[in-house]
């Protein structure tokens, strides 16, 4: 377990500072908001959208859309892995 972090991790997102404490660590506090800033850049590039609440929103659900995909996936592919370990353990047993 990841002991909490001492000092809080500056970060900027649309120019703007965030001091954030997390228990990840900073490395992954930077990449956490660096990816959240590059959503929302892109946002702001390919969109007429200029309120920053309008973009920040975008960007949340763009991000959450990603998420629910790749849990999606995720148990797509633990379900394939528990059907082929059954199968197979059905095999070996009948083999024995």
């Amino acid at each position: 377990m990841a002991l909490a972090q001492e000092e809080p991790v500056k970060v900027y997102i649309l120019g703007q500072e965030y001091l954030v404490k997390s228990e990840e660590g900073e490395d992954y506090v930077r990449k956490v908001a660096s990816y959240v800033n590059e959503q929302i850049e892109n946002i702001i590039e390919t969109t007429k959208t200029v309120t920053t609440f309008k973009v920040a929103i975008l960007a949340a659900m763009r991000i959450a859309d990603e998420y629910f995909k790749e849990m999606e996936k995720n148990k797509r592919l633990v379900d394939f892995v528990e059907n082929r370990s059954k199968t197979l353990l059905n095999k070996i047993e009948r083999q024995v």
